[in-house]
């Protein structure tokens, strides 16, 4: 059994890993602007405040349609942290230095809680009651391929952020 969700794990990975590998200038602000467009249907039914903040114009190595998959993906699941709550917030922030560039997305949802942590990359493990446990697995691999870093940490109301979770995309930045 073990050896068999290996292989299937494998054999996702390397169908989201499908791109034409070719990195190329990609504006961070056109890729968010993507996922949101197929986020669509689901942010004008559920009621959800969307802020985003930071620097304008930047660019990444990436390929566009790979970083609109992985930004999706944690836009999917913070919405699914924030559902039923009246002051539901998702905040997109984008900050660049000389060499990288930073996406954060945050929630004001439960958070995470430290067993889930743990496991929160592996293969097949989820909370979720209809999840498969492969979407931030396959995200972090996305962007791995990119040469970049999908983290996590708590947001922290102390600090002004909204609570919730953290989900940090850091990628090569692109003239």
């Amino acid at each position: 059994m073990t050896e068999r969700i290996g292989a299937i794990t494998g054999q996702l990975r390397a169908f989201a890993r499908k791109g034409s590998g070719a990195r190329e200038p990609t504006p961070v602000d056109d890729a968010i602007d993507g996922a949101l467009l197929l986020l669509g249907p689901r942010l004008r039914t559920q009621p959800v405040a969307l802020v985003r903040s930071g620097d304008k114009g930047l660019r990444v190595q990436a390929e566009r349609l790979r970083l609109e998959q992985v930004l999706v993906n944690l836009l999917q699941n913070a919405l699914d942290a924030v559902a039923g709550r009246d002051d539901a917030r998702i905040d997109i922030a984008t900050h660049a230095d000389e060499a990288r560039v930073r996406i954060e997305i945050a929630d004001n949802g439960p958070g995470i809680a430290p067993d889930i942590a743990e496991r929160l990359f592996t293969p097949f493990s989820t909370s979720k009651r209809e999840g498969m446990g492969l979407g931030l697995v396959i995200s972090r691999d996305i962007v791995a391929d990119f040469g970049g870093t999908l983290d996590t940490r708590s947001g922290s109301t102390e600090s002004g952020g909204p609570g919730g979770a953290i989900f940090t995309i850091t990628l090569n930045s692109s003239p």
